[in-house]
């Protein structure tokens, strides 16, 4: 097969979704564009906002080439990051359908995947990961990247998740060259936790992770501590449990699909992105690359007010989650922090509880057929 040298970090296919309906290029803002001075002392920034299709926009040249005795080879490319935009190019529709209960079962496990591979492999991914990991080379690189991939996949599972719309603005959401977002009130963009390559800590309880569906939906996740209580001098303190690479239960039932919000919010989120990308945003209006002209508070704590939520599924101070077989025995359980039983004893109490509510639940539905064939007889 042709050795394949393009390689987009924002998928073509993900792009599209910030395009309006039969667009064939849209707009592209360069946040650092080349200063070219004129004779006459005034400037000009070239290439500042281009108009063009997907295909040229979020790409750099053998970004996941790697290199063995002078041969180049591009599988990362084509089957590691293959594979996984074709999972995301279908998980991510499901989760924003409006039948996305029925949709994304199937999808959910796929969705967070996608998420942390499309955090870890822009720019700004690839340069915290040389921060952090030290590699020897660029092909180096390249292999601790698969390595570390699905770590943030834990903590945003265990998070409270919300779609946010934007079907009542006549704003949209942006697309940016870092599309899976780390906002943390308390860490303003001037804050060494905020400058390029760094994010504030998923695991810090007031950092949310913002990331675009398409035009119309937005997914926030924030750690559920947060999500029920949120706080400026909660905002920079560990969440229970933070931890990376470990098993966890999923409950997408959870998931928060009631706001659709106004211009302003929508605005706020468009900023936020704005100020954490790298380099580039994008945008199918070409207004709507410059939000803070019509944002009427920039403040970045304020923001913070746009991501509260007041639904009934953040109720309550903890849960637990079982897994069990059609005959109530015990499979896995956890409490909404993902912490599991650590002995034989809690085991077994949990086995006796998970036997008592299958045993409860059984009741109730031998009830509710004894009161329908009573009401058929009758």
């Amino acid at each position: 097969m042709q050795q394949s040298h393009k390689h987009h970090y924002v998928p073509e296919w993900y792009q599209r979704r910030f395009m309006l309906e039969g667009q064939e290029s849209y707009f592209r803002l360069d946040l650092s564009p080349e200063i070219i001075k004129r004779p006459d002392s005034s400037i000009i920034k070239k290439g500042e906002i281009l108009t063009k299709g997907p295909n040229k926009f979020f790409y750099q040249i053998d970004l996941y080439t790697t290199k063995y005795f002078d041969e180049e080879n591009d599988d990362i490319e084509r089957y590691l990051f293959g594979k996984i935009d074709t999972a995301g190019a279908a998980a991510i529709p499901a989760l924003a359908s409006t039948r996305w209960m029925k949709l994304i079962h199937s999808h959910i496990i796929k969705y967070f995947e996608y998420m942390d591979a499309q955090r870890l492999r822009t720019p700004k991914g690839l340069n915290w990961l040389i921060k952090v990991t030290k590699p020897k080379n660029y092909n180096d690189l390249l292999i601790k990247m698969q390595e570390v991939r699905r770590m943030h996949c834990t903590m945003w599972a265990e998070a409270s998740m919300e779609i946010v719309s934007a079907n009542n603005s006549d704003v949209k959401f942006i697309v940016s060259d870092s599309p899976v977002t780390l906002y943390n009130s308390v860490f303003y963009p001037g804050n060494p936790k905020c400058q390029f390559p760094d994010d504030p800590e998923i695991y810090l309880k007031g950092t949310r992770t913002i990331f675009p569906l398409d035009m119309n939906h937005c997914a926030v996740l924030t750690n559920i501590e947060y999500a029920r209580s949120p706080g400026k001098f909660k905002a920079d303190k560990p969440r229970t449990n933070p931890r990376y690479f470990d098993d966890t239960i999923i409950n997408y039932a959870d998931i928060i699909r009631e706001r659709e919000l106004n211009e302003q919010q929508v605005l706020g989120i468009n900023y936020i992105l704005k100020r954490r990308a790298s380099k580039y945003i994008a945008a199918a209006n070409k207004a709507w690359l410059f939000p803070e002209q019509h944002l009427k508070k920039t403040d970045w704590r304020s923001l913070d007010k746009i991501f509260i939520s007041n639904s009934t599924k953040l109720l309550g101070t903890s849960g637990e989650i079982f897994v069990g077989g059609q005959d109530g025995k015990l499979i896995a359980t956890q409490d909404e922090f993902g912490r599991k039983p650590k002995s034989t004893q809690e085991w077994q109490a949990k086995e006796k509880q998970a036997q008592a509510m299958h045993q409860h639940v059984m009741k109730l539905i031998a009830k509710e057929k004894s009161n329908k064939a009573s009401q058929s007889d009758g």
